[in-house]
């Protein structure tokens, strides 16, 4: 069997071909004109007579109310917000008063003996204890009030 010294084409093509370069140019900037530059902006934009772009006076009155609603909308979002932080204060507030309220009263009613608990239980025994004797002061005044009623009423000539 005889080896051939000849490269297959392949081969030969990729050793004697050489990497094409072609020239870059810098892309060139697109000329507008002023018309297509308003156009694009809405009326804010137009250039001026250097060709740089500048505001058109409609244009800054444009951002300046873009602005003002933005920190309008902030603000308002902001009250709010403090609002609502405000609101919850209060409720918590008002909790902790009817709370208080309760411990007082309960505190008063039982001479004291009521102690500050959060067990149901406990606080519906002494709400009863509490009715309980509100009960018998309003019967005793009931019969206090009859007995002033059945005396009988002395008439005297003046």
């Amino acid at each position: 069997m005889e080896i051939s010294a000849n490269t297959n084409n392949y081969q030969a093509l990729n050793t004697h071909q050489k990497p094409v370069t072609l020239p870059i140019e810098p892309p060139k900037e697109p000329t507008y004109s002023n018309k297509d530059i308003y156009d694009a902006s809405q009326g804010n934009l137009i250039k001026d007579k250097d060709g740089k772009i500048t505001l058109t006076p409609q244009g800054e009155t444009n951002i300046a109310t873009a602005k003002e609603n933005q920190a309008n909308a902030e603000a308002t979002q902001e009250k709010a917000q403090t609002d609502a932080e405000r609101a919850t204060a209060v409720d918590y507030l008002a909790y902790q008063s009817n709370k208080s309220q309760v411990d007082i009263y309960l505190a008063v009613a039982t001479d004291g003996k009521y102690k500050n608990e959060d067990s149901l239980p406990s606080v519906i025994e002494s709400l009863r204890d509490v009715q309980k004797q509100n009960n018998a002061v309003q019967a005793y005044a009931s019969y206090q009030e009859n007995q002033d009623f059945n005396k009988p009423i002395l008439y005297t000539n003046s």
